[in-house]
């Protein structure tokens, strides 16, 4: 009967024996019903990867022990999830993983373990403490997004237990990927790889509300390899809910670019997000300016700037500090994971970025270079005040020659008259905007039109309120007096 089955049919036959074979009971139904695509059903291949500290307690033994327990202990609580496989770490990355996993980044592992076939390289190291304890780091490679997860550290107080601590520290530095589906103006649905493939623990989740992924694009030549990768800066998706049968993961964008996810994905074009855990700590923003053209010595620090934050999903703003001399503030953790910064020059918002403290120790923010801007604004508040005092000045004027005129007394009335146009004219008000807006020159043509937005604003408030209509009409009531006396 085989034989007769049309071919067109055979992969969702595959698909169905898959699924019969990985999902519970409860779960072939919704299988049934609304099949996930392969994405949702491919296991995660991973690479684990041990390095003890060289202590004598660490013996190789006990090495082979902890990678047959990791194994052991993923298989009945994992499950079809991870397809994971034990390796033996090289030589050349041994040392970098001892200092420390955490300032190891993918760039500086070997191509071999990068360009290979797996999804995922997963690092464990083991240390000796000063108090004799054990300590464990162990983090997350995805190769395939090419982006690192958070570092995890745990503390072992016995060496007993180093083979269940270190299951708990590859658990912990798992980092799930999910694929960008929808996208509608701040929402966003995700599609958890190997979501479809629930864990033998049902205690065991790996995102849920609040969790944080960071976005990557990824595109692919024709055979599927990399060709370029694009991280999404300054874009977080925090989770909204979770609907575990359908793999799918509802978050919303908090991003410092205005469309951070536009687009979508399409043939050897993919949308990618990773999770992100935070680690605590504190990460340290230095401001620079933009570089002009190709010139860095256009690149400065940005000293003075004020720096604010909020959480995210939350408007109440706190003012974390100014940029030092050389444009550095640390940002410190908070309650909520994901930090909202916002740089404000002069009152002037001019960056708004999203952070998770102490994923990153240091970060780079180039922003606009807003001290012309903020010299204009002075000079603009400074020329403002003088013009309220003079029209001020203009309408107590202009009532005390409807007085005179009103008792009769047109010559008293024109040297008061005399006296307003003495106070400064339209044309010389003008002429002085124009001198300042000429030497108030930025290089940033963004910042250029902002200045140049302040003063023609200025000179139209001059045009609409000095103007000589009411000089006029006076001028003309005066001399129809002196005629008639």
């Amino acid at each position: 009967m085989n034989a007769e089955r049309p071919l067109h049919l055979w992969p969702s036959i595959c698909l169905s024996a898959v699924l019969c074979a990985v999902l519970p009971a409860g779960r072939v139904a919704h299988a049934a019903g609304a099949a996930p695509s392969v994405w949702e059903i491919s296991p995660y291949k991973i690479h684990f990867m041990l390095a003890f500290a060289p202590e004598p307690e660490l013996t190789p033994r006990l090495r082979q022990q902890v990678e047959a327990r990791v194994l052991e202990r993923a298989e009945k609580v994992v499950g079809a999830g991870w397809d994971l496989s034990i390796e033996a770490a090289p030589a050349e990355i041994v040392p970098g993983m001892l200092r420390s996993l955490a300032r190891l980044p993918i760039e500086d592992l070997p191509a071999m373990l990068v360009e290979s076939e797996v999804d995922k390289l997963i690092l464990a190291v083991v240390r000796l403490t000063d108090r004799g304890g054990y300590e464990i780091e162990a983090r997350d490679y995805d190769l395939h997004a090419r982006l690192t997860g958070s570092p995890v550290v745990r503390p072992v107080p016995q060496r007993e237990l180093l083979a269940d601590e270190v299951f708990q520290a590859v658990l912990l530095a798992f980092a799930p990927l999910a694929r960008i589906d929808d996208v509608e103006d701040k929402q966003v649905k995700l599609r958890l790889r190997a979501g479809s493939l629930p864990t033998i623990d049902p205690e065991i989740s790996f995102t849920g509300p609040g969790s944080v992924f960071r976005a990557v694009r990824r595109f692919n030549d024709r055979e599927g390899k990399l060709r370029k990768l694009m991280p999404i800066e300054w874009t977080l998706l925090v989770v909204d809910q979770v609907q575990v049968m359908e793999a799918e993961v509802a978050c919303t964008i908090y991003s410092g670019l205005r469309s951070p996810l536009t687009g979508r994905s399409r043939g050897r074009d993919e949308r990618l997000a990773m999770l992100v855990r935070p680690t605590g700590g504190t990460t340290q923003i230095e401001l620079q300016s933009r570089m002009l053209g190709d010139d860095p010595k256009t690149v400065r620090p940005l000293a003075g700037y004020a720096i604010y934050a909020h959480p995210a999903g939350a408007p109440q703003t706190t003012l974390i500090g100014r940029t030092d001399g050389d444009g550095k503030l640390a940002i410190p953790a908070d309650a909520s994971p994901v930090r909202i910064l916002l740089v404000k020059h002069g009152g002037e918002p001019l960056a708004r970025l999203p952070l998770i403290p102490g994923l990153e120790p240091h970060l780079k923010v180039e922003v606009a270079d807003d001290d012309q801007r903020l010299l204009a604004e002075g000079i603009i508040n400074g020329f403002q005040e003088r013009f309220v005092d003079l029209i001020a000045r203009r309408q107590v004027a202009f009532a005390q020659i409807r007085a005179r005129l009103e008792e009769s007394k047109p010559a008293e009335a024109k040297t008061l008259l005399d006296a307003v146009r003495g106070l400064g004219r339209q044309e010389d008000l003008i002429n002085e905007i124009r001198i300042q807006k000429q030497q108030a020159v930025s290089d940033d043509r963004r910042i250029q039109k902002k200045i140049d937005k302040l003063f023609d604003d200025t000179q139209e408030v001059v045009i609409r309120y000095l103007n000589s209509t009411e000089i006029d009409k006076l001028e003309s009531e005066i001399a129809a007096k002196l005629k008639g006396g």
